[in-house]
C-alpha cells in the first residue's frame, strides 16, 4: 500500500527584493522537509497587490522570486510551484472564508495594526484587512499539515487554525487544521542597525541593516561589518542583553548549520571585529553560491514551464477541495 504523505506548503509575496531574513525564516526549512511531505511553495502575487505595485515591477519580481527559491534549494521534482492566481480557487476559497471570521478578529491582528499605523491617514487597502483569511484559504485548500514560516507569522497560522475549525463545526469536517513550523534558531532575523526589530525590506528606508539576497558581496559584507552590537566584546547568545550579536550568531547558525554553543565555543577568544569578519565570510559565501544558482535558472526558459505544471497539479487538489466546500455550504446546482 502507497504510502501517503502529509501536505507542506508555504507562499511569499512578490513585493521587492528577498531577504537573508526571508530565507532563513521560510526556505532554508522547507528545502529541509520537502521531500518528507507532499510540498506546495507558491508566489503570492494577490497577497502582493494589498497595496500598489507597479504592474511591469510585480510581473518581474515573480520571476526573480522563482529562480531564487530554485537556487536556494526547492526542486520541482519534490514541490508544486505555482504562482497564486494561476489558481483561482484560491480567490473563491478566501472570499468564502471571509464568511467564517469578524471583523473584531482581523482588527486584532498584529500585523494589520503596525501597517496601519504606517500608513498614516491615507488608511489601508480592504485587502491588506482582510489578508488573514486569503492566508487561510492558501493553507486549508490543500490540507496543508505543516507551514514553515518565521516567528511573525505565527498568529496567522493560528488564526488559520481557527477558521478552519469553525468551519468544520458548521458544515462538517471538511478541513484538515494545519501546524506552522519554526525553528528554534534564525526563526526571526533582526535588523542589523536596529537588532530589536525584524530585519526588513522595508523596516528602514536605507536598508542598512537588511541583507538582500542579490547584492552585491561587498555591500552584505559592509553591512555586517557595521553591524550593531555592544561595548562587552564577549561572543554570548544573550537576546535581552546583547540583541546584537546574538542576531549575528542567530545568522552565522543558520548558514553554517553550527549551534550555537558550538559557535560560543570557536569564538571565546575572539573579538567583535574578528567575530563579523567570520560571519561576513560565510554570508557572502552563501549568498555567492545562491547568485550564481540564480542567473542560471533567472535566464532559462525552465521557470515559466516550472510554474505552468505547478499550477495544473495544484489546480486538481484545489478544484476538488473547493467542490467539496461549496457543496457543505449548500453553494452548488448539480
Amino acid at each position: 500500500m502507497k504510502n501517503i504523505k502529509n501536505k507542506m506548503i508555504t507562499g511569499v509575496q512578490p513585493t521587492g527584493n528577498f531577504t537573508l531574513g526571508n530565507y532563513i525564516g521560510a526556505i532554508k526549512n522547507f528545502v529541509k522537509l520537502q521531500k518528507d511531505y507532499d510540498s506546495y511553495i507558491f508566489i503570492a502575487d494577490m497577497h502582493g497587490v494589498t497595496g500598489y505595485i507597479e504592474p511591469n515591477k510585480i510581473h518581474n519580481t515573480i520571476l526573480d522570486l522563482t529562480a531564487i527559491y530554485l537556487a536556494c534549494g526547492v526542486d520541482p521534482k519534490h514541490t508544486n510551484f505555482f504562482v497564486q492566481s494561476d489558481v483561482n480557487e484560491h480567490g473563491m476559497l478566501g472570499f468564502l472564508i471571509a464568511f467564517q471570521c469578524r471583523v473584531g478578529e482581523l482588527s486584532r491582528m498584529t500585523q494589520y495594526k503596525s501597517k496601519k499605523e504606517k500608513c498614516g491617514k491615507n488608511g489601508v487597502d480592504l485587502g491588506l484587512f482582510i489578508y488573514p483569511t486569503l492566508m487561510a484559504a492558501d493553507i486549508l485548500l490543500y490540507d496543508a499539515k505543516v507551514v514553515p514560516v518565521g516567528m511573525d507569522q505565527k498568529q496567522h497560522i493560528e488564526m488559520t487554525r481557527d477558521l478552519g475549525e469553525r468551519f468544520n463545526k458548521r458544515f462538517g469536517n471538511t478541513f484538515e487544521l494545519p501546524d506552522y513550523y519554526i525553528p528554534e534558531i534564525g526563526a526571526k532575523i533582526m535588523d542589523l542597525q536596529n537588532p530589536t526589530e525584524k530585519m526588513s525590506k522595508s523596516a528602514d528606508p536605507s536598508d542598512k541593516g537588511t541583507i538582500f539576497i542579490l547584492d552585491g558581496v561587498e555591500i552584505t559584507r559592509k553591512k555586517i561589518m557595521s553591524a550593531v552590537t555592544d561595548n562587552d566584546n564577549k561572543i554570548k547568545f544573550d537576546e535581552i542583553n546583547k540583541a546584537g550579536i546574538s542576531n549575528l550568531i542567530s545568522i552565522l547558525s543558520v548558514i553554517s548549520n553550527k549551534d550555537i554553543i558550538t559557535i560560543e565555543r570557536e569564538f571565546e577568544n575572539c573579538n567583535y571585529g574578528e567575530f563579523k569578519k567570520a560571519v561576513a565570510d560565510a554570508t557572502c559565501e552563501f549568498i555567492t553560491s545562491v547568485q550564481e544558482k540564480y542567473n542560471m535558472f533567472r535566464n532559462s526558459q525552465m521557470l515559466i514551464e516550472i510554474l505552468n505544471n505547478g499550477a495544473e497539479k495544484a489546480k486538481i487538489t484545489a478544484a476538488s477541495k473547493l467542490s467539496e466546500v461549496r457543496n457543505k455550504m449548500g453553494i452548488y446546482h448539480s
